[in-house]
């Protein structure tokens, strides 16, 4: 489908033109499958994040760094989370649930790494893992600063975040993570 797309795009805009050269690099299968199910890992995460953030107001959860902070006796550093860290914890059970799901996906219909021998598949899921830990760690401070510091709206944080996220993890998959696509 992808290819009949092209094929007409490059009747209306020459190959060698600018845009030509745009839809050729950018238009491709694995980028628009990436999009694709970087859109939908982006609807996992935020649909988990809105399920554990009703259910933490519900259960009257204030969050783990408020806890930890209170336990340690820091309750000066509570005056940033006045609501409550509880969209922290929310934010971590929605990343572990989108890292998941994108990376059966990146593996099976984006990359297309075909191998699931231990070796291979532990080799890609370790590596997958630790880029989306520092992308986590981004996400996090990110999500921090602009709820916590700047109050902005926690949707329109995890929208802006999203984006910033969607590109960093193609940029570590594409380079590092799923570089060997065929079956061994």
């Amino acid at each position: 489908m992808i290819d009949k797309i092209r094929e007409l795009l490059f009747r209306i805009f020459k190959k060698d033109s600018f845009i030509g050269k745009m839809i050729d690099k950018f238009f491709t299968k694995e980028i628009i499958s990436y999009i694709f199910f970087g859109v939908l890992t982006t609807a996992v995460n935020l649909f988990t994040f809105f399920v554990f953030k009703k259910l933490f107001i519900s259960i009257g959860w204030d969050g783990v760094l408020n806890t930890l902070l209170t336990s340690a006796g820091w309750e000066k550093a509570l005056e940033f989370l006045s609501d409550g860290s509880d969209y922290l914890d929310a934010n971590t059970i929605a990343w572990v649930a989108g890292v998941l799901f994108a990376f059966f996906t990146n593996k099976l219909f984006v990359f297309e790494s075909k191998s699931w021998r231990p070796a291979v598949a532990g080799k890609e899921f370790a590596s997958f893992v630790g880029a989306r830990i520092f992308s986590f760690v981004v996400e996090s401070v990110m999500m921090f600063l602009m709820v916590t510091v700047l109050s902005w709206s926690e949707l329109v944080s995890k929208i802006i975040v999203g984006v910033v996220v969607i590109v960093m993890n193609y940029v570590f998959s594409k380079l590092f993570i799923f570089k060997n696509k065929k079956a061994e």
